[in-house]
């Protein structure tokens, strides 16, 4: 399904030479000699020019029926004739030769056909007979990719007409199905997927075949442990016999190890109670030393406490004393501020009073209506200026809205801020972490706590494995030198690090299945062969030796390991470079040969897809590479970044608050400007109305004489003498107020700082109190355990001793009588060796009876245990082969069920590419007439559409339907299809037949200059078959022209 290559020099495999044919169809003789490019076939109709792709068809194995020509292969003798011969000599030059070795420089296929059967023969250049089988045939079709029956290769006459006049577009897409392999590979997957169920339902009914088995292993299984059980109990008759004879004597021997062990405590006893009583003693002088010291020590600290209260008592009345004087000079002061602006008010109410006789007496006078005017004039001014003043005091509110809205917008974003730097410290709490863990062991890097569980359970299961598991692979690779390239490795290969190699499936599963014990989810798993050795990448795989590679800064001494880096991490083209520059010059600037990413020393990553340049910052949650030696560094390097962050936001906490303490202040700020904004109106209404009341007084004015205001005048100055006395006492009273105050200060100080002082020898006195009361305490405790012990010791401890010490040698004489006679029956040692005797002698006469009675029972019914395990090994044998060829299967089915989802995954991508393939190269040949066009594919519907847009068409709208199109327009637009596909097959040769028939000359014209312009540049071999003229055919070295003969009448 690929596009073939333009040959080169000298590669000349798979090109027909020549084509020969005797009594075939209409010829007897004719043979026809062919160049290596381009070659045209002329004649009349009839002359049989189709019958040359036949033949040439027939050479290579098609059915009589595919060349739609006959139903059998003899229809193709000449009438007359007893057989027919079709021989085609095809070259087998060039790097792509077929078999050099046994065919030569010319492979000859020779076909003959006769009444009754055909034969096939294929001989060397020299026309020696090498093979006569269809496989040897079907090996050289195969490796030329000859597909005679694919129309790109070979257009016949029936599929030309059928082709480039079918409007249908299912036709058009069974064409382009076919042509392109697509309908092969398809129903290849089909049919592969209805073997893969039939196999899945066979697994399915053999797993059934397994129990009849099973149950009877199971069965085999209950006889053997029953057969086995009823001589066990044999023996165990056996054995309770010897027991009961010695039981007994183990009765009286447990008896006397326990009074042993009873005296044995007593005796210890005496040393323990006589130690603790000789502790305790110690203990209760010690503690009676310390009570008399610590008496001494209290009697100190109270009396000088008793001075500090003395001296805190003086102090404190010095304070009171102070803080009184403070009082009644606070409110002498109150009183004569209050007196003094009484005087003040007075004196304002006495000038108003002068004011107003006044301007009574001056209202009626011309004096006082200009006064007057001037005062109406005064107060509108007044109005307008207030007026104004609001309005500077509404533009002030609205910017200190204004301003409390960004504050507001500041705080959100020192609270978002906030919260990223407390998720950082999160972070960097848990890095930190990670890091001492690591540094503690090395392998916490690699899967934490998980992976350590996992090693040791591999260890204790490792008979599980086939071979034992390799990983992490972090654990078996480190940086070759310093650091450097830590963190670009890690960004590198760091999915890789955290995986673990098993060398098959099965050792997958054992694997993932301890993993799951573990509770370690998400485990990475490669599957690698063990076996293979050390890979040996020539010089030409790998980049250019002047630049750092992955794989050279890492070393490792398991070559598995190295290996699978390399096939899976592609570690030897993955680039380091020291910054994102040389990244550009390495990997998109001169695009290094054999370099698939770079890698920067800060963690970015670059490379190429699809010709497309990517860069790819480095992941915030990678902060260092886990293959640095230096964890210490990096440890201190986090601490160092944590003090930081915190230092961050304790700074942001802090300009938070300032700016949460500025947003109160903006609050205030408004409420103030609204409040003045409201007092301000209140006074522009006031002096309104006050506005009014004048210009009503100035139409009512009378006349009035002036009244006596001398009275009046002088009160008020003797009112502001009294004034300006009050306000020099005053001064004075709040001189001596400050004084005072400064007083009360030096005394609170002084009485807070001798509180201080004698705050820690008050709880000196508090806490050696406690523990006088303490020592008390254990001083008490430690006579009542001296009188506790010593009494133990006389009434219990002694007592006690003596009858046990009594009542063990009694035992002791007893247990040898019992001995004597327990030996005539069995030895001593024999039941030491059946573990003794531990139950008593009723219950082993007891198990004895039972036991007999049972084994009478069962032996009449038991098979014997050897001939039960003789079947029982037989029929393991074959069910363990039987299961074994079932998982075998199991596992074969599942890898090509593998196989087969993937492949159909490439099918359906290769479908896309193509589609994509072909409308590019039809609307490209389109274009030599001028045309465009486009291709429309379908693969749910199976149909294809073509859309032509003529050049000559006004309305710019696409011929949908080709059947629209005149007869050459639509042949011409079929052909630059058909050419399309050429381009996206491979084959050493193609044939058409009458592509042309149908075309006005100008389309003709056009296209023999497309097929022949596209031949020569495609490189393939080209055989064309036309009944028209080609003299407007250019000569070409490249091109041969030959005319056939006229047929006989």
């Amino acid at each position: 399904m690929a596009r073939g290559r333009s040959r080169e020099a000298g590669d000349a495999a798979g090109i027909i030479a020549r084509i020969r044919v005797e009594n075939f169809m209409c010829h007897s003789n004719l043979s026809i000699d062919f160049v290596d490019n381009v070659n045209f076939i002329t004649g009349q109709n009839g002359s049989g020019k189709s019958a040359i792709l036949t033949a040439l068809c027939i050479a290579f194995g098609i059915r009589a029926r595919g060349t739609q020509r006959a139903t059998s292969l003899k229809d193709f003798i000449k009438t007359g004739c007893s057989y027919a011969l079709v021989i085609v000599e095809m070259k087998n030059e060039g790097c792509d030769s077929y078999k050099p070795e046994r065919y030569g420089k010319m492979i000859i296929i020779e076909r003959r056909i006769t009444a009754t059967a055909s034969t096939t023969a294929l001989k060397d250049e020299h026309g020696r007979k090498v093979s006569a089988k269809k496989e040897d045939l079907h090996d050289i079709i195969d490796h030329f990719n000859i597909d005679v029956e694919n129309p790109c290769v070979i257009m016949s006459q029936d599929k030309s007409r059928e082709f480039l006049h079918s409007g249908n577009d299912k036709e058009k897409f069974k064409f382009f199905y076919k042509a392109t392999l697509l309908q092969h590979v398809s129903e290849l997957l089909d049919a592969n997927i209805g073997n893969i169920e039939s196999c899945k339902v066979y697994l399915k009914a053999n797993e059934e075949t397994f129990r009849p088995y099973e149950q009877k292993l199971n069965k085999l299984d209950l006889e053997i442990r029953r057969a086995e059980k009823v001589d066990e109990m044999a023996q165990e008759v056996t054995n309770l016999r010897k027991k009961l004879a010695w039981s007994q004597v183990y009765d009286i021997d447990r008896k006397i190890e326990k009074a042993a062990g009873c005296a044995e405590k007593l005796r210890e006893r005496i040393p323990v109670c006589q130690e603790r009583i000789d502790a305790h003693k110690a203990i209760l002088g010690e503690k009676r030393d310390a009570h008399s010291r610590k008496n001494t020590s209290i009697s100190d600290l109270i009396s000088r406490n008793d001075r500090a209260k003395e001296a805190e008592k003086k102090l404190y009345q010095d304070l009171t004393e102070v803080t009184q004087e403070k009082v009644q000079l606070e409110e002498t002061l109150r009183s004569k501020v209050a007196t003094l602006e009484r005087k003040r008010g007075k004196k304002r109410s006495l000038e108003m009073h002068v004011r107003e006789m006044k301007e009574k007496f001056e209202e009626n006078t011309q004096v006082e209506e200009n006064e007057r005017v001037e005062a109406l004039r005064a107060l509108e001014n007044e109005i307008d200026l207030q007026k104004g003043e609001r309005r500077r005091m509404q533009e002030e509110e609205e910017a200190a809205l204004r301003n409390l809205n960004s504050a507001t917008d500041s705080i959100s974003e020192r609270n978002k801020e906030i919260e990223d730097r407390r998720g950082k410290v999160s972070d960097l709490n848990g890095y930190i972490r990670r890091l001492q863990n690591q540094q503690r062991n090395r392998l916490h890097a690699f899967g934490g706590e998980d992976v350590i569980k996992l090693l040791r359970s591999i260890e204790n299961h490792e008979n599980s494995f086939t071979r034992p598991p390799i990983g992490p692979i972090g654990a078996h690779v480190a940086l070759a030198g310093d650091d450097t390239w830590a963190l670009a490795v890690e960004v590198a290969v760091g999915r890789l690090l955290n995986a673990f190699v098993v060398t098959n499936h099965q050792d997958m599963l054992a694997l993932r299945r301890l993993a799951r014990n573990c509770n370690y989810t998400n485990l990475p798993i490669i599957i690698y062969n063990f076996e293979h050795p050390l890979l040996n990448l020539p010089p030409r795989m790998l980049p250019n030796p002047d630049l750092i590679t992955v794989m050279s800064v890492l070393q490792s001494e398991n070559h598995i390991v190295k290996n699978v880096l390399v096939d899976h991490g592609s570690v030897e083209r993955q680039v380091l470079v020291e910054n994102y520059q040389e990244g550009v010059r390495v990997v998109f600037n001169t695009r290094a040969p054999n370099v698939k990413e770079a890698f920067t020393r800060s963690g970015e990553k670059m490379f190429m897809r699809a010709g497309g340049q990517t860069t790819l910052p480095k992941d915030r949650n990678i902060r260092g590479g886990r293959l640095e030696a230096g964890i210490e560094q990096r440890i201190t390097e986090a601490e160092s970044d944590l003090s930081r962050v915190v230092e961050e936001l304790r700074l942001l906490e802090s300009q938070k608050r300032s700016a949460e303490a500025s947003l109160q202040d903006l609050r205030r700020h408004l409420e103030k400007s609204r409040r003045a904004n409201a007092e301000i109106s209140q006074s522009i209404s006031r002096k309104e109305l006050r506005l009014r009341d004048l210009k009503f007084q100035a139409e009512q004015a009378a006349s009035a004489t002036m009244p006596n205001t001398e009275e009046l005048e002088t009160e008020i100055l003797d009112t502001e003498a009294e004034a300006r006395k009050l306000e020099r006492v005053i001064e004075d009273l709040r001189s001596k107020v400050v004084d005072v105050n400064a007083k009360q200060q030096d005394a609170k100080s002084k009485h807070d700082s001798f509180l201080d002082s004698t705050k820690d020898d008050a709880e000196a006195l508090r806490k050696a109190a406690d523990e006088l009361q303490a020592l008390q305490e254990e001083a008490d405790e430690a006579a009542n355990a001296v009188a506790h012990f010593t009494k133990i010791m006389k009434d219990r401890v002694l007592p006690e001793l003596q009858i046990a010490e009594e009542e063990l040698k009694r035992l002791q004489s007893e247990r040898e009588e019992n001995a004597q006679k327990a030996s005539q029956i069995c030895p001593g040692e024999e039941v030491e060796r059946l573990g003794g005797v531990s139950d008593s002698t009723v219950k082993l006469n007891a198990s004895l009876e039972r036991l007999m009675d049972q084994v009478s029972r069962e032996e009449r019914h038991i098979t014997p245990v050897d001939e039960l395990q003789r079947k029982k090994s037989k029929l393991e044998k074959k069910v363990f082969k039987k299961k074994h060829l079932h998982v075998d299967l199991k596992q074969r089915i599942e890898a090509i069920d593998n196989v087969y989802a993937s492949r159909r995954s490439k099918f359906e991508h290769n479908t896309a590419y193509l589609s994509r393939q072909l409308r590019w190269r039809f609307n490209d040949h389109l274009k030599r007439k001028g045309f465009s066009g486009r291709v429309k594919i379908d693969y749910e519907a199976k149909t294809l559409k073509l859309e032509v847009q003529m050049p000559q068409d006004a309305s710019n709208s696409a011929v949908k339907d080709t059947r629209a199109l005149s007869g050459g327009e639509r042949s011409f637009s079929t052909l630059c299809f058909a050419l399309a596909l050429h381009e996206m097959t491979e084959s050493p040769f193609r044939a058409m037949d009458e592509f042309d028939v149908f075309m006005d000359a100008i389309s003709r014209r056009i296209s023999l200059e497309t097929v022949v312009d596209f031949a020569i540049q495609e490189g393939s071999q080209w055989i064309f078959i036309t009944p028209n003229d080609i003299s407007s055919v250019k000569d070409h070295p490249k091109i041969k022209k030959q005319q056939m003969s006229a047929p006989r009448l």
